[in-house]
């Protein structure tokens, strides 16, 4: 059963559109609940804090999976992410998985499609819709979003068919672990790669977004800081090329002016237009 942690009362003007209209705002509920039950769930890591418009419901649902190499971050590091979105009437999970060393690949990977079918499962019991649920992630997760749609392996062993999901957005994300995360000389690859996945080349390719990218109806929305390291700005341009190339439906945007951390630390701020772009794709009807 989900465990009711923390309520935070939050009363800002919303709407879908991101825009105020006149009238009494809602106030956003927090849960935290557990994804994972049994003796090998995590008591940290094997949860998410959903952000729930009050009195809210029919909602689109949004999953956001923190950036950190696979190796470092959590998620109350991100709650200006699940109130932003929440505040525009956007049922919003921030959530946790386990990290290297932890566990290594492909065990983020599994935790994330445990996440997700526990969403689908229960969205309709905070307000949200299951046909609906869109999944995000910042840098190394937005590598996990993108690969759970585009590898099918990972969320059907949930019982979840990857087409079903409503929308994918990858904010500066890790498509191809054979090349470089940052600009210097070996590409950051020994601290920020090699821990969580290996040196084998095999198991580096296979766990590469743009290695697997396949036909499927299911919209993606890449979005890109303009001032990230050249090798994520390469990253993303080349994944977006890669999927136009076999058709998919791609909207590839770019943030002047923000940098890798900061692109996801805006979040919420006024005139965010990283904030504007992702309320729009999910508020969109599919």
């Amino acid at each position: 059963m989900p465990r009711l942690s923390v309520i935070v009362l939050v009363a800002l003007f919303a709407v879908a559109s991101g825009r105020p209209t006149a009238g009494a705002a809602p106030a956003v509920d927090m849960h935290t609940v557990v994804y994972v039950n049994g003796p090998n769930a995590d008591p940290i890591k094997h949860t998410l804090d959903l952000y729930r418009p009050r009195g809210r419901t029919n909602l689109p649902m949004l999953l956001y999976f923190h950036g950190g190499v696979w190796q470092r971050g959590d998620k109350d590091q991100y709650r200006n992410i699940g109130e932003a979105f929440a505040r525009r009437g956007i049922l919003t999970a921030i959530v946790n998985y386990r990290l290297t060393p932890a566990v290594r690949h492909p065990e983020h990977l599994r935790d994330a499609a445990r996440a997700v079918a526990w969403s689908i499962r229960h969205a309709v019991e905070y307000g949200g819709r299951s046909d609906r649920v869109y999944l995000s992630g910042h840098s190394a997760g937005g590598h996990l979003v993108t690969l759970l749609l585009l590898d099918q392996r990972y969320l059907r062993a949930e019982s979840v068919e990857p087409d079903s999901i409503a929308g994918v957005i990858p904010l500066s994300g890790v498509f191809d672990l054979t090349t470089g995360l940052d600009d210097t000389p070996d590409g950051g690859a020994p601290g920020y790669i090699h821990q969580p996945f290996g040196t084998d080349p095999a198991i580096l390719a296979d766990a590469s977004p743009i290695r697997h990218v396949r036909p499927t109806a299911v919209p993606i929305l890449v979005i890109l800081a303009g001032d990230d390291y050249q090798a994520m700005q390469r990253q993303s341009r080349e994944f977006v090329d890669a999927a136009r190339r076999r058709g998919l439906s791609v909207t590839f945007e770019t943030i002047p002016g923000r940098g890798h951390f900061a692109l996801v630390q805006s979040i919420g701020q006024p005139d965010d237009r990283t904030t504007d772009l992702v309320t729009a794709f999910v508020s969109a009807s599919r």
